[in-house]
């Protein structure tokens, strides 16, 4: 039996507190498990069974595709999710800081979306309902994941899922969004993803996601402050113009307000935005906190 399925199975039989934590690495039992896919891995955090909403969340952490701030934006958020009764599912994806570069990264998030989605039976997870939350570079990561969740960046790989690689729903928080635009791009972002064999205009354009939206994408939960003074609101901004002018189904807040890579905790006008998140999102699937599956 694969080994990612005896942790699901074991995880969800045994009477284990809502706050324990499992990692698991997502490309063992591959040809790929190498040195660089060893650092790639999925910890876990599964709600109580009186609480599950049957949704739930990939989180990509940001970190200019360089690093991972794995705390504030995501095992924070995480628990956070958990206690609404949201699995949630903290993605360690490969970074640049390791040599890595697009398509490592969307490779990684793929991979958590197809083991998410094929372990559903085991954990309680409607397999319709699988989102993904990005934060900064983060965000853009997930964005990346919506637009172009049919192709199939592990095919070259010898992955070819049986399940479908869209996600259910998508939020982006204070993401960096263009990679084109000098006036608003972020360029450590960018260099790292990009890295050395990426470096050309035509892949510039094809990951400028305000470029790519397409009808079909799945709704999407936008957040970003004015005051952003890493990563420029109008990522944001010109992303939900895109968003409008194809009739994307989203939400877009926007605060007056200072701040990045803020997470969940207290940020002037912006705290709270979480809230609003988890009212839009039962809202799409019309479920109260405390309703079983």
């Amino acid at each position: 039996m694969n080994k990612i399925l005896i942790f699901f199975i074991c995880f969800t039989s045994t009477n284990v507190s809502v706050l324990a934590q499992t990692t698991l690495k997502i490309w063992e039992r591959t040809a790929l498990f190498t040195t660089k896919q060893k650092w790639s891995e999925l910890t876990t955090y599964l709600p109580s069974q009186e609480n599950n909403t049957g949704i739930s969340i990939i989180i990509c952490p940001g970190g200019s595709y360089c690093y991972l701030g794995m705390k504030k934006e995501g095992h924070q958020i995480a628990r956070y999710l958990q206690s609404k009764g949201i699995a949630a599912f903290v993605l360690r994806y490969r970074v640049g800081l390791y040599g890595n570069e697009h398509p490592a990264m969307i490779q990684d998030l793929q991979r958590a979306v197809q083991l998410v989605k094929e372990m559903s039976g085991e954990t309680g997870i409607d397999p319709d309902k699988v989102g993904v939350m990005g934060f900064s570079a983060g965000g853009h990561l997930v964005g990346t994941a919506a637009t172009y969740f049919d192709v199939n960046f592990m095919e070259p790989l010898g992955i070819v899922p049986d399940v479908s690689l869209k996600p259910a729903f998508v939020a982006m928080i204070y993401p960096v969004v263009s990679m084109t635009d000098e006036n608003i791009v972020h360029k450590r972002s960018r260099r790292n993803l990009l890295g050395k064999s990426n470096k050309t205009k035509a892949m510039e354009n094809y990951l400028s996601l305000e470029k790519n939206v397409r009808e079909d994408m799945p709704p999407i939960f936008l957040m970003h402050c004015t005051g952003d003074k890493k990563v420029d609101y109008r990522n944001s901004e010109y992303y939900a113009e895109a968003l409008s002018a194809k009739k994307v189904k989203h939400k877009y807040l926007l605060f007056d307000e200072k701040g990045h890579g803020f997470g969940i905790k207290p940020n002037g006008k912006a705290t709270g935005w979480q809230e609003h998140f988890i009212s839009w999102l039962l809202d799409e699937y019309n479920i109260k906190i405390n309703e079983r599956r």
